[in-house]
């Protein structure tokens, strides 16, 4: 009785090995190593930099990349906004090289000047770089009203399926500007200040004592004689 108990018990092991088996080799290999899938759409990366005072210029450059070719690229947009509203909103078609901002639209690489309620551009202001899969969009736009201070700006990419890619961004800080002349010339005149009272001090410290005049040693006996000669009874 105990061998048929366990030549049963056996069989069932064996039974849940071979299903076990047959489930392993049905798992495609696809699934035994997942590989994250290729970009399929646009990317894109930027920044803002300048100053958001009126008068004052703001960079905006926008690099876009597209697999198979930046031809696929339709739109790159920069939009301004604070507080959830939108303050501005720049458009540049690239098949038609056509910047719009606001409600004006131009050519790019002509003289042509849009305006919108808080930046302007020129046609000329603007530098678009193609190359592979890679777009470089940049202008350079005056501000003509000031910007609130906690602005972002969303820059965005879309190609000619309508898919989009955006990030957002802040003002990014300005780059060293490097010595200047003028940062040259206060380091010089302090040098030449911190040199000349070291010079002094040291000279004043090193100078030898006076000597005696002869001319006042011969006036001070001729004195002292006089006085002696005086004073005789």
């Amino acid at each position: 009785m105990r061998s048929v108990i366990r030549r049963r018990a056996f069989g069932a092991h064996l039974l849940v090995a071979a299903l076990a088996a047959v489930t392993l080799a049905a798992v495609p290999a696809s699934a035994q190593s997942v590989s994250p899938s290729p970009q399929s759409g646009p990317s894109v990366e930027g920044q803002v930099t300048g100053a958001l005072v009126a008068g004052s210029t703001l960079t905006i450059a926008i690099d876009a990349s597209m697999p198979g070719g930046w031809e696929g690229l339709h739109l790159v947009e920069a939009s301004v906004r604070s507080g959830g509203e939108e303050l501005e909103h720049l458009r540049f078609e690239i098949e038609d090289g056509k910047l719009t901002i606001g409600d004006q639209g131009i050519k790019v690489g002509t003289g042509n000047v849009a305006t919108g309620t808080y930046l302007r551009a020129s046609g000329a202001d603007v530098v678009v770089t193609t190359g592979g899969g890679n777009l470089s969009f940049e202008v350079n736009a005056d501000v003509i009203e000031a910007i609130p201070e906690d602005a972002r700006f969303v820059l965005s990419v879309t190609d000619d399926f309508g898919t989009l890619d955006e990030v957002s961004r802040g003002l990014a800080e300005p780059e060293g500007q490097g010595i200047t002349w003028q940062t040259v010339l206060a380091l010089i005149a302090a040098a030449l200040f911190v040199g000349g009272f070291i010079g002094n001090l040291f000279a004043s410290r090193l100078r030898p004592p006076a000597r005696p005049s002869i001319y006042a040693t011969v006036q001070r006996r001729l004195e002292q004689e006089r006085t002696a000669g005086t004073s005789r009874p």
